[in-house]
């Protein structure tokens, strides 16, 4: 089994299907299962669907959803399909949208997390009910599969823990059951289940790589691959640093140090539970799929690895001071970090002094407000938004002073192998 993972970007359109389509082409006689993400900008309409349900803005929910249908019923126009078969697709993806007109109908008394979840999750629903049924139409046998019915987590939405020795015992009865196939298999990303009150519930922004390493780790994949509008991993992002160069292979500690620092290329939690199993993560391009791209596996012997930079933007500052100038120290970072945790907010970098303490965050507000009125309470708590967060990792003095040059740096951090900054 091989697991194949399409990003938003690589079905944005009609011509992005098909070339998924002739992907999988190259690859006959394997059994492979696709795991999709939402189409084009998908997930970001459908959080303004949220916001407009949550701020109760119904008519503008409404017409955010009208404007998803429309996209993705042009989408399904363009497909090579006969004219039959493209109106069935459209007539059965016009099931999703009604059932989200329906959902917002009425006021919402859940809070807004939960909402997230319940709403956001359509995006992948209908983008591998469309790939399916295109797939079904190109004479590919295929079947599609609903992820919350194998992926188990808690109940923390938009940043969801997974049950793996739940979700592992219902991949296997997949398996077991003869529901997972020889051929292609086409189920979603970044979705799952809570295993108490049967929410969905999603795993993070960019969480699709997770789902396809949760996937190939229960399944015992031959190797995952993540196909990207890039060549492989790069050691920048090419939209900001030009001289970016791709990286033909990388130990899966160098991944996880990368991802962790905030590198886009590759969700955070994906790489983990892959170098358990030993399996191999390759990283190409869905434009070129020829090319080898990168890969991402053991290395024992010491590599000598380019710099590497990686930038995170919307990032905000959050400032802790004590207000009797006792110390800042294990009773207050508790309860900081226990307030982080149950909102699934990320301290990219935490700094203390002995009367204050300060971290990085992305700059949130449905996830930061209610965290800082949660422990405003305890302490004096300033913000600041609208920065970047700037990781140099195998940096160089002269590279490191030429990227920062001209920003006013807030806050600082070394350690052996990387320098953070937050930059205004």
């Amino acid at each position: 089994m091989k697991v194949f993972k399409f990003g938003g970007a690589s079905v944005k359109d009609a011509a992005g299907v098909m070339n998924l389509h002739r992907i999988l082409s190259l690859f006959s006689g394997n059994s492979i299962l696709v795991v999709v993400s939402a189409m084009g900008k998908s997930t970001n309409k459908l959080e303004l669907v949220v916001q407009a349900w949550y701020t109760g803005k119904l008519p503008d929910a409404v017409e955010h959803i009208e404007e998803l249908r429309f996209y993705h019923q042009e989408l399904i126009r363009g497909l090579d399909l006969q004219h039959t078969e493209i109106l069935l697709l459209k007539k059965t993806t016009d099931v999703f949208f009604d059932e989200l007109r329906s959902m917002v109908s009425l006021p919402t008394q859940a809070y807004y997390n939960q909402i997230y979840d319940q709403i956001v999750a359509y995006g992948e629903l209908i983008s591998t009910h469309i790939i399916s049924g295109y797939l079904t139409g190109k004479n590919v046998q295929n079947r599609w599969l609903d992820a919350r019915d194998f992926v188990v987590t808690n109940d923390t939405f938009r940043d969801a823990r997974v049950n793996w020795s739940r979700t592992e015992s219902n991949i296997h009865k997949l398996v077991d059951n003869e529901q997972l196939k020889d051929g292609i298999n086409v189920t979603q990303g970044f979705i799952g289940r809570a295993e108490e009150g049967r929410l969905t519930t999603t795993l993070g922004r960019e969480g699709s790589d997770f789902s396809a390493s949760i996937f190939a780790y229960c399944l015992g994949a031959e190797d995952v691959t993540i196909w990207k509008d890039v060549p492989g991993v790069l050691n920048a992002d090419p939209k900001l640093f030009p001289f970016a160069e791709k990286i033909d292979e990388l130990s899966y500690e160098e991944a996880v140090e990368m991802t962790y620092y905030g590198a886009s290329v590759i969700h955070p939690k994906t790489i983990k539970p892959l170098q358990n199993k030993g399996i191999k993560l390759y990283v190409r391009s869905f434009l070129k799929p020829e090319l080898s791209g990168t890969v991402i596996h053991e290395i024992n012997e010491w590599r000598n690895f380019p710099p590497c930079i990686i930038v995170k933007k919307n990032q905000m500052l959050v400032s802790f001071a004590s207000r009797d100038f006792s110390f800042v120290a294990e009773e207050s970072l508790s309860l900081i970090f226990g307030e982080l945790y149950k909102l699934g907010i990320k301290a990219h970098i935490s700094q203390n002094s002995a009367i204050s303490f300060r971290i990085c965050v992305d700059e949130d507000p449905f996830k930061v407000q209610p965290f800082i009125e949660a422990v405003s309470s305890h302490f004096d708590v300033t913000t600041e938004g609208g920065l970047s967060l700037w990781t140099l990792r195998h940096q160089s003095e002269k590279l490191e002073r030429g990227l920062i040059s001209g920003k006013t740096v807030l806050l600082e951090q070394r350690s052996k192998d990387a320098v953070q900054y937050v930059l205004r």
